[in-house]
């Protein structure tokens, strides 16, 4: 058999195994047929099996392989049902991913084994080539030989750390200089700078620094672009080039046990031992469970079959790892389903660890969580606490900023914000950034520091840039990256006073107070408004001389079919008419000063320290908190059935001091949670 036929053949590997697990592959599984079924009246929900969503997939592939390049990039976009992309009744398998799905696990197999045998000659020294980093901006350069990062940004690469000891990290990078100063870069491992350097090489040039590293693991080793300029006046640009990073560990090299899938060697063990060695050590990590002897020997059946055709070994191995990366244990979290009538049941202790770790950390479960599963203690309350406690330390908890605050509070969205160049000639590509990033810093400290989540409303205190500061008439931090900043007596301080916040909930050329009161209510209260009746026009995008918008929304909202919506959003949304539609502030509009008095709930407000202050004392601000983090952490939609799980979730987060960890531990703690349901009976 040819390399080709046998890849034909294991093409149809996932539709096969999609087809015998239930998983409909070309739609969303059906949702239940009402409030009378089983599943309704069931706290977990219907659905048995939930497909990894893009993050999810990088971020297992990253720990189970030591792949950084965000291969699902190429995927599909997941949808979103209630505000979240893990959401498992809208995560189908269309024919197109199942073709993408089968293209990266070939892939990802030929570069994790390159990178083993690169391991393995080169005493224990692992590198990744930058294009094949995860980066933050910039693009291909040098005929796709290096990664020119061309504005302020990072690059980043996930290693294994196998011991504790020195390590020897190495990158090989140069700059296109601006004077006076020389290009600059800083190393991180997992957000904390390591290494600062000067750049004033213009050809490819090697850094070295000896790093202590206490605690083995998976850890991102990243390098940091800070000082770009650019002026096209002068023709004045300041970049950073990185061919590649390295990590070297201390003698003695890592064994091959250390390897990600080249455990054994089989000139050692025999070709065949050896094979079933590398495929059931990879097929027990990726799919978070142990083997069965038939899907050991189903595995090991494409092994002998390309094998006998030929092939040689490692051609083999391959594609019967393949074939694991192809399996629905790998794509899909599954759990296994009671049949109808029997109720609701524990999950057992595997399937427990796999929805802690992709609530916490977007990924699999690592060997002390998975340890603690199969020994049955997991499902113990102080143990299970324990380790939500041990993981949200983790660098990999970062998963929480970026998927739950990033899909919650919109900031994923900050990129993609379009203010009119016209009208906001400043909001660049570097100024967006900076707005998402002051967002996920702020959420940062609050899943980080004991500090009420109530705060996050009016704390005073953010995170800027020296670009932001500008934009906001803050002093300069004299930083390129985040960096923490008072605001106390300021006019900024708390969600409502972010520009990346306010100019999602803009228009392109004015500001939306409808917009404005309707991500008020629906994101931090949970009180989504009804859609606006048909027939009903909008109001102008730009405004007629000498009106403000103001005066504009409150003719509108005159007509009696407008009035209900907006007499319910728009004073609320007033309150927030200081900052302009890219979030900059402003004490006039359209030549009349600003009148920024709203009406929340019957209390009267000036301004959003005023707003931020009422919303603050809503009980509905932290239910709200409380029911997000249970629709994400069980990955569906909440339905009333769960209203009383919201409740008990909630009553823990106030007892802890409406902490975020707090509230992570009730969510892990919750009925819903730790249980699963069976599948409606017919009716």
């Amino acid at each position: 058999m040819t390399p080709m036929n046998s890849r034909s053949l294991l093409f149809g590997l996932p539709l096969l195994l999609l087809a015998c697990s239930g998983e409909k592959p070309n739609g969303p599984q059906s949702p239940p047929d009402g409030p009378g079924t089983s599943a309704q009246a069931c706290s977990d929900g219907a659905h048995a099996l939930r497909r990894l969503n893009r993050a999810e997939y990088d971020n297992t592939v990253r720990d189970l392989l030591g792949e950084t390049s965000r291969p699902a990039a190429t995927f599909p976009a997941d949808p979103t049902g209630t505000g979240f992309d893990n959401e498992a009744r809208l995560l189908s398998v269309s024919p197109a991913l199942v073709e993408a799905y089968e293209a990266t696990a070939g892939r990802l197999i030929d570069q994790a084994w390159a990178r083993d045998l690169a391991a393995s000659s080169s005493g224990g020294a692992v590198r990744v080539q930058a294009e094949a980093a995860s980066a933050t901006t910039g693009a291909s350069a040098e005929n796709g030989t290096a990664w020119n990062l061309w504005s302020n940004g990072d690059l980043t690469a996930t290693f294994n750390f196998a011991q504790a000891g020195e390590y020897r990290l190495s990158v090989r990078a140069w700059g296109t200089q601006a004077p006076p100063d020389p290009v600059k870069m800083e190393w991180l491992l997992d957000g904390a700078v390591v290494a600062s350097f000067d750049v004033p090489a213009t050809s490819p040039t090697l850094y070295t620094r000896q790093v202590t590293v206490g605690a083995p693991g998976q850890k991102r080793f990243a390098v940091r672009f800070t000082n770009d300029v650019y002026d096209p006046d002068t023709s004045t640009d300041r970049n950073l080039l990185v061919d590649w990073l390295e990590v070297a560990a201390p003698a003695p090299a890592p064994g091959l046990d250390q390897a990600a899938l080249r455990v054994c060697d089989p000139a050692v063990v025999g070709e065949e031992p050896c094979a079933r060695q590398i495929v059931q050590r990879l097929a027990r990590r990726a799919w978070r469970r142990p083997l069965t002897d038939a899907e050991v020997t189903e595995l090991m059946g494409v092994y002998s079959l390309v094998r006998s055709s030929g092939d040689g070994f490692e051609l083999a191995v391959k594609f019967a790892l393949r074939g694991v990366l192809l399996s629905p244990h790998f794509l899909f979290q599954v759990v296994e389903t009671p049949a109808p009538g029997e109720g609701k049941t524990e999950l057992t202790g595997l399937e427990l660890a796999s929805r802690l770790s992709y609530f916490l950390w977007s990924s699999q479960p690592d060997a002390e969580l998975a340890a603690l599963a199969e020994q049955g203690r997991l499902k113990e309350p102080e143990v299970l606490e324990a380790q939500v406690r041990r993981m949200l330390k983790d660098a990999k908890s970062e998963a929480l900023v970026q998927n739950f605050a990033g899909q919650w509070l919109g900031l994923r969205q900050v990129d993609g914000i379009t203010p009119d160049p016209s009208l906001f000639p400043g909001v660049d590509t570097s100024l967006k950034k900076a707005m998402r990033e002051e967002g996920e810093s702020f959420f940062r400290v609050f899943l980080k520091e004991d500090r009420s989540a109530l705060d996050l409303l009016d704390a005073d205190f953010t995170f800027v840039n020296d670009r932001l500061a500008d934009y906001y008439g803050l002093p300069r931090p004299g930083s390129a990256t985040p960096t923490r900043v008072s605001t106390a007596g300021g006019q900024r301080g708390g969600l409502l006073a972010q520009a990346g916040v306010l100019a999602q909930s803009s228009l392109a050329t004015r500001t939306s107070p409808v917009r404005r009161g309707k991500w008020v209510l629906g994101r931090l209260l949970c009180q989504e408004p009804p859609p606006p009746p048909p027939g009903v026009e909008a109001l102008p995008t730009t405004l007629p001389p000498g009106a403000t918008l103001r005066q504009i929304t409150e003719a509108h909202r005159s007509n009696p079919s407008c009035a209900g919506c907006h007499n319910l959003l728009d004073p609320i949304g007033f309150g927030l008419e200081n900052f302009d539609a890219a979030g900059a502030w402003r004490a006039v509009d359209n030549g009349s000063p600003v009148d920024a008095a709203g009406n929340f709930q019957g209390l009267s407000f000036q301004g959003p320290r005023e707003l931020a202050a009422l919303l603050k004392q809503d009980p509905a601000f932290s239910k709200c908190i409380s029911r997000q983090a249970l629709a994400y952490g069980l990955g569906r939609e909440l339905t009333d059935a769960d209203e009383a799980v919201v409740r008990s979730v909630d009553a823990r987060f106030a007892q802890g001091g409406y902490r975020l960890p707090e509230l992570m531990v009730a969510v892990a703690l919750s009925d819903s949670f730790r249980h699963r349901c069976p599948v409606p009976a017919e009716q």
